[in-house]
């Protein structure tokens, strides 16, 4: 048996046991049906957990999966970092079992919108709406929605605005915040794109970044530098 599926049965098999009450989401929404759920090859597990209550579970167990596609590590599906071909999926598998789970929205749209070699702002501007829509109440979703129309308007300046207004927010996810820095940076703001590396250095919070920022900074201070020694010549 596969880990996965092992582990789900266990899962099942102690809440029958229990006969627990077990809530359906952290926070009180109306739930999609589960015919909504993406058909991916994880479909057993979404349903068979959201019938038997546990939709909090599942979608905690699809947003582990999620990251671990994004890092390459998901083995049914392997093409993580060919353009994340599967990642609106499997962000719609999390919050059509938890609508409230935030952080999905959010950090799927961020990688659709703004990676380099992904450009598929309409899936992110829809996985949004759907957060709008679903999960009220919550104005990174707007936010988000407004940017990715700039960017596709052209507005670089007032994306970047939106975005920089968005930085502070709790609800911004670490490839977000990396993604600003990048952004910043290609556009010769190298003064704010280091600040920003070095703030996510600085924290736990965004500790899955930790890794680039040690190699940006020494970059950017070296972009720096050769700028400054061109000014001067």
């Amino acid at each position: 048996m596969r880990p996965t599926r092992a582990l789900l049965v266990a899962v099942l098999c102690a809440a029958a046991a229990l006969g627990a009450d077990v809530p359906l989401s952290r926070d009180a929404r109306q739930f999609p049906s589960l015919s909504e759920l993406p058909p991916t090859s994880l479909a057993f597990q979404d349903v068979a957990l959201a019938s038997a209550g546990l939709r909090a579970a599942g979608a905690d167990m699809a947003w582990v999966q999620m990251l671990q596609y994004s890092a390459g590590a998901l083995p049914e599906f392997a093409d993580a970092g060919t353009g994340y071909a599967h990642l609106y999926e499997l962000a719609l598998r999390v919050v059509r079992l938890d609508p409230s789970f935030h952080r999905a929205y959010t950090y799927a749209a961020g990688i659709l919108a703004w990676f380099n070699g992904v450009d598929r702002p309409d899936q992110a501007a829809s996985l949004l709406a759907e957060g709008l829509r679903r999960d009220p109440g919550r104005p990174m979703y707007g936010m988000y929605i407004a940017a990715i129309a700039y960017k596709k308007k052209g507005d670089a300046d007032a994306m970047v605005r939106v975005l920089d207004a968005a930085y502070d927010d709790p609800q911004t996810s670490p490839p977000m915040r990396a993604i600003l820095a990048n952004i910043h940076e290609s556009r010769g703001e190298y003064e704010k794109a280091l600040t920003i590396w070095r703030d996510i250095l600085s924290g736990e919070r965004d500790a899955s970044e930790h890794g680039r920022a040690r190699i940006q900074i020494p970059k950017i201070e070296r972009e720096m530098r050769r700028r400054d020694a061109a000014r001067r010549r």
